[in-house]
């Protein structure tokens, strides 16, 4: 699989949710044999410049992209959150959230600028950064569309009819800058993770004339740190450890194309 580029990888600027220093991240990629590794940090693009630095040392080209969490088009109903520890409060992490890579240089970094300034004044209604869908648009962007996005969470739940309702605005404001991506973190059932919805993505990208991308979701640079991300879930969602829904897989790390 020569060229292989991992597109959705965070750091630890992803507060509470990456584990790993983008420096690290940079350092692997290259041991791994990838000439290029994208940095799509949660709701920040803070990491950029250590983790340019870092790939110019290590001869890796960057890409830059953020993940953000997206006002649904159309809402479904809340699932009940467990209670936080004392002195705690709820993390309301229930909307979907969507990839977004600068593809034009100068004009997708600005794209991406904007769109973090916009997801951090418009914030939901318990303070997360929440892009309004007025705002979801920049012609310097490509968007990868994942298990945690509106389309993919209709996926795994098996309903296509609404996955393909759901993509018909993403497809008018991004047309072919558009993909699917599908993540298999060796998980079982239909949900995020699983081969059964990685393989309903590439079926429905099919379906849909879209393309579909392969990615690992990178949390951490090396194999083994699964419990670190969920010290991390467990820190973010200020809940035990062993409260949380589902703990990590160890398979989100910075894997060689093989």
């Amino acid at each position: 699989m020569p060229g292989f580029t991992h597109l959705h990888t965070v750091s630890g600027f992803s507060l509470r949710y990456g584990a790993s220093h983008p420096e690290r991240l940079a350092e692997r990629a290259s041991e791994r044999g990838m000439d290029a590794l994208a940095l799509t940090d949660r709701d920040t693009l803070a990491g950029t410049v250590r983790f340019a630095k870092a790939c110019a040392k290590a001869g890796v080209r960057p890409l830059f992209g953020v993940g953000l969490a997206v006002e649904e088009a159309e809402p479904v109903g809340q699932e009940r959150r467990r209670a936080p520890v004392r002195g705690g409060a709820f993390v309301d992490e229930s909307a979907p959230r969507v990839t977004f890579l600068a593809r034009d240089g100068a004009r997708g970094w600005a794209d991406l600028c904007r769109l973090v300034t916009v997801a951090h004044s418009d914030k939901g209604e318990r303070g997360t950064p929440l892009l309004t869908r007025a705002e979801n648009r920049g012609d310097g962007l490509t968007v990868l569309l994942g298990p945690a996005s509106d389309v993919g969470r209709a996926l795994a739940a098996g309903r296509p009819d609404r996955a393909a309702r759901l993509l018909v605005p993403w497809r008018e404001t991004y047309g072919d800058a558009l993909r699917l991506e599908a993540v298999w973190h060796g998980r079982k059932g239909t949900g995020p993770g699983s081969l059964r919805l990685a393989a309903r993505t590439v079926g429905f990208a099919a379906e849909q004339r879209i393309r579909p991308v392969l990615s690992n979701a990178v949390r951490y640079a090396d194999a083994g740190l699964g419990p670190v991300a969920d010290v991390l879930d467990s820190a973010r969602r200020l809940v035990p450890v062993g409260a949380v829904k589902e703990l990590d897989s160890g398979e989100a790390w910075l894997k060689d194309a093989g």
